[in-house]
């Protein structure tokens, strides 16, 4: 189900780390990865080393796994690349979700924005 952008991710996604601590990938583009470096204050090339795997199409970055499967970029103060995320996390939930229903109730944002097409 995709949604059309709204005012309400202001609203629910300050400070919600939700999302981020599901187990999975995150990809990254070149533009988007020397964006959230430069935030970070890192050279590409260490960010790239530090952060990312090549993903399997060989053609973008993907995070790599942390123990617990949150985001490698989140920690006890939230995302540390939240100005420069990307696409893929600036999107969610509005064009893609998890098909696991327990996973999507834990996002506010897609429980109101369910509620608001209903």
């Amino acid at each position: 189900m995709k949604f059309d952008k709204a005012d309400e991710d202001k609203t629910f996604c300050k400070g919600c780390i939700n999302c981020c601590l599901w187990p999975g990938e995150v990809f990254f583009t070149q533009d988007e990865m020397a964006k959230a470096a430069e935030l970070i204050g890192i050279d590409e090339r260490t960010f790239a080393d530090t952060f990312f795997d090549l993903a399997d199409d060989r053609r973008r970055l993907k995070t790599k796994p942390t123990n617990d499967g949150r985001c490698i970029f989140i920690d006890e103060n939230g995302c540390r690349v939240y100005d420069a995320r990307p696409k893929q996390c600036r999107t969610f939930p509005y064009e893609w979700q998890r098909p696991e229903k327990n996973l999507m109730k834990e996002c506010a944002l897609y429980l109101a924005l369910l509620k608001k097409q209903l």
